[in-house]
């Protein structure tokens, strides 16, 4: 236990390791998700603690953020999910074309998406996955995604109302004018 205590002491002590630092990086809980599901095209699935996707029948999920990446300071912009399933396909992450509304979206009135997509590789059950969509949302006000697949095995994540396991969005940011920490 005291080696513990001490190995954390020495962590803290090592130089650059203040909380002053670049980059900061902050997590952003999904202000909105749902799926949407062919077999179901009127249902709403906003109140649910999983979101999923599937190829066929056609599952997709939506989740919106509420952050503003204006910034030039951005760094990388990272999807983080929990996985409760494991799928050899994962998913795509694209961006929404149009408005949605979490209690009322459904298969039937569903916005568009982009053609552009960020592939989410292999996803291991019970663990986060996180996914740079950097490409995808950079100088948005509000971020939506859609999640899709070409998988057949399609896949199931914890939604927001899941509470711990929430999606999030996590926001990388640098200050250009700042000087290089050798310099200090």
């Amino acid at each position: 236990m005291v080696a513990l205590l001490a190995a954390a002491v020495s962590v803290t002590a090592l130089p650059g390791a203040g909380f002053d630092r670049e980059p900061k990086i902050r997590a952003v809980r999904a202000k909105a998700d749902a799926f949407v599901s062919e077999t179901s095209p009127t249902t709403n699935f906003g109140r649910a603690s999983v979101i999923r996707v599937a190829a066929s029948p056609v599952v997709r999920t939506y989740i919106r953020f509420d952050v503003d990446l204006h910034s030039n300071e951005i760094r990388r912009v990272s999807l983080l999910l929990w996985s409760r399933t494991r799928s050899r396909g994962g998913y795509q992450a694209r961006l929404v074309e149009g408005r949605w509304s979490e209690r009322r979206i459904n298969y039937e009135n569903a916005p568009e998406l982009s053609l552009r997509f960020v592939a989410s590789g292999r996803l291991r059950a019970r663990r986060w996955k996180a996914v740079d969509v950097t490409s995808l949302v950079a100088g948005d006000r509000s971020v939506n995604l859609a999640l899709t697949t070409a998988s057949s095995d399609g896949a199931d994540f914890a939604s927001r109302e899941s509470g711990l396991h929430a999606p999030r969005l996590v926001v990388e940011t640098e200050t250009e004018n700042e000087e290089p920490p050798e310099s200090r």
